[in-house]
């Protein structure tokens, strides 16, 4: 069954929506999460973010209207705070849950476990969204690894090892699920994911 636009674009907005959480922890030293402000950190890194947000359109063909919900829903223009219960949700519950985390050790082990779901779920999301409705991969693949890249930068990941060690986790993860012969896939999605992941790989190497 054909996905919907605004449902391809709820699957990329998730993790993006993680990301800027997690990075603000991270800016914030992790040490309380009290002292973080996502409203603080989405406006500190706001051309950073516009410009990932702009390659998530050109990777989906997504309306303006589909771009809406991310700012609309991200809950920076509330104010919303950073919550144990979210922090405890895109980190995998690497940690158990509380509602009071104070933990500096806890909370840098919920930001790299994060990080790492969130920036693996994020290409994934990318990724599935180009096959669907995407450019082709030889357009795609380089707007992929640059969102995939920018997004990382936003948590201090180097930018070419945020890249490459997202791919590798996609790739063990993701991949064999859609092309393995029982797959639910069509053969003519195994083709396009395979397109893309050679042509992943071959614009994250040598890193791989």
């Amino acid at each position: 069954m054909p996905v919907s636009e605004t449902g391809l674009g709820y699957d990329v907005f998730a993790p993006l929506w993680g990301l800027l959480e997690l990075g603000a922890v991270a800016e914030s030293g992790a040490r309380a999460l009290r002292d973080v402000s996502l409203a603080d950190f989405v406006a500190a890194h706001r051309i950073d973010i516009d410009r990932l947000l702009g390659l998530v359109r050109d990777i989906g063909g997504f309306s303006p209207e589909t771009m809406a919900i991310f700012e609309r829903q991200g809950g920076w223009n509330d104010r919303r705070e950073v919550t144990a219960e979210y922090l405890t949700m895109y980190s995998g519950c690497i940690e158990s849950y509380s509602p009071e985390i104070d933990d500096p050790a806890a909370l840098r082990r919920m930001v790299h476990m994060g990080r790492d779901l969130q920036l693996v779920t994020f290409m994934d999301a990318l990724v599935g969204t180009a096959t669907a409705r995407g450019p082709g991969p030889d357009t795609a693949v380089p707007l992929v690894v640059d969102a995939v890249r920018t997004a990382g930068s936003l948590l201090g990941v180097q930018r070419e090892r945020a890249a490459a060690d997202t791919f590798r986790m996609w790739r063990v993860t993701f991949l064999p699920d859609i092309l393995r012969p029982d797959s639910s896939s069509s053969a003519e999605a195994k083709a396009l994911f395979r397109a893309y992941a050679h042509g992943l790989e071959d614009a994250v190497d040598p890193y791989t």
